[in-house]
């Protein structure tokens, strides 16, 4: 039942996202933004299960700036960005905590970490597609993440034999790894051949080789972004971070593995494929 859902599930989003990132412009920008608040929102919630309290109104304004200033502007606001929410976390903590919280430190810390995890790493999602050919781009990031983790869940549960990290998610495996970063190299290097195929991407800006080490980059850093959200949720005992995706979970499931491959995609694209 459970993989009926998530099947079901990915063959009614995975279309429209793509259409999604097609589109491009304020389409794009806006769905970003919706799926980066709902994740900060579990974010707080997952805090609340360790009988922490962020501020949520805190935490929501400092990550639609920093997204915001991120991804979507060119001045030099971020650093200005992350002082003032500093000074007013800060400020918002010490009331809080003269009114008789406790965790003060903790809940001062989740309430910046929050912000900067998601935002700052999301962000990135809407600068990669702001990129001059960034619609193929994302269209390569996303898709490979995508794949990876569908690989290395096939090849894990088939050939995986050596745990990877026992602990934080008892069923990933070094053998699944492996598996995941071939399907990501393959793919996202067909991926790019495909789109200078149907598309308009030209291959003197992105070459199939830069395709295929955007997927391993997007495999593996992507594989570290899952696994950090599921160490949160393994302190807190808890399965999902949310149940808006029925056999997905929560958005912040979803998209954990996005975070950190939008932002290391971006870097590679933008330093060293472009350069």
């Amino acid at each position: 039942m459970m993989l009926r859902e998530r099947l079901v599930t990915a063959g009614l989003l995975v279309p429209i996202f793509l259409w999604v990132i097609y589109q491009g412009g304020w389409i794009y920008n806006v769905v970003v933004l919706v799926l980066l608040t709902v994740a900060i929102w579990e974010f707080c919630e997952i805090a609340t299960k360790a009988s922490l309290r962020p501020s949520r109104a805190i935490s929501l304004l400092s990550m639609w700036a920093l997204a915001s200033v991120s991804g979507l502007t060119t001045g030099n606001w971020l650093l200005a960005c992350i002082v003032v929410s500093i000074m007013i976390t800060t400020i918002w903590h010490i009331v809080d905590y003269e009114k008789g919280a406790t965790h003060s430190l903790q809940n001062w810390a989740l309430s910046l970490i929050g912000p900067a995890y998601i935002g700052l790493l999301g962000g990135h999602l809407l600068s990669l597609r702001a990129l001059p050919f960034g619609q193929w781009l994302t269209l390569t990031v996303l898709p490979v993440v995508w794949i990876s983790d569908t690989g290395a869940y096939i090849v894990g549960r088939y050939y995986g034999k050596h745990a990877l990290v026992h602990r934080t998610s008892p069923k990933k495996t070094w053998e699944g790894l492996a598996g995941g970063i071939v399907f990501g190299a393959v793919f996202g290097g067909a991926l790019v051949v495909l789109w200078q195929w149907i598309g308009d991407l030209s291959p003197d800006r992105l070459e199939w080789y830069q395709g295929a080490v955007i997927g391993v980059i997007a495999s593996l850093v992507g594989l570290i972004g899952d696994l950090g959200i599921s160490l949160f949720k393994r302190q807190v005992d808890i399965k999902d971070t949310g149940r808006i995706f029925p056999g997905h979970g929560g958005v912040l499931d979803r998209i954990d593995s996005w975070l950190l491959a939008g932002a290391a995609s971006y870097y590679y694209v933008l330093l060293i494929a472009l350069s």
